[in-house]
């Protein structure tokens, strides 16, 4: 179930987490994740670490998933529950998400996001 076996390992491929970054500043300023490639468990893990990681301080955090081409079921979940816990953290949580890798983005139990056409969409909301 989450892409690990032994005999089905992922080919090589540049990082999961192409930048993370913050566009504007003071209270406008919005945090980046920007994501690419195909996301499975290894790649969604570290979409966790890299948002604990740097525990934005940020109110409005986007996750960019213009350049990821494919995201599995476990993947899909947790990058969920990021968004999720994130919400509950008192951020407002953004999706952009052009060709629909992420479907109906619901994450559940009070977490809420918006999906939005691109970045500087999520910049003037």
């Amino acid at each position: 179930d989450m892409g690990l076996h032994v005999m089905d390992v992922p080919p090589a491929a540049r990082a999961i987490v192409r930048s993370n970054h913050v566009v504007g500043d003071g209270p406008n300023a919005v945090r980046v994740f920007e994501l690419q490639g195909g996301i499975g468990f290894a790649g969604a893990e570290r979409v966790v670490r890299e948002t604990v990681n740097a525990a934005p301080e940020e109110v409005r955090v986007v996750l960019d998933l213009s350049r990821v081409y494919a995201i599995d079921d476990v993947a899909r979940r947790m990058v969920l529950e990021v968004v999720r816990r994130l919400t509950l953290d008192g951020h407002e949580m953004y999706l952009v998400d052009p060709e629909s890798i992420l479907p109906d983005p619901d994450p559940g139990d009070g977490g809420r996001v918006t999906v939005v056409r691109d970045v500087e969409h999520a910049v003037m909301a």
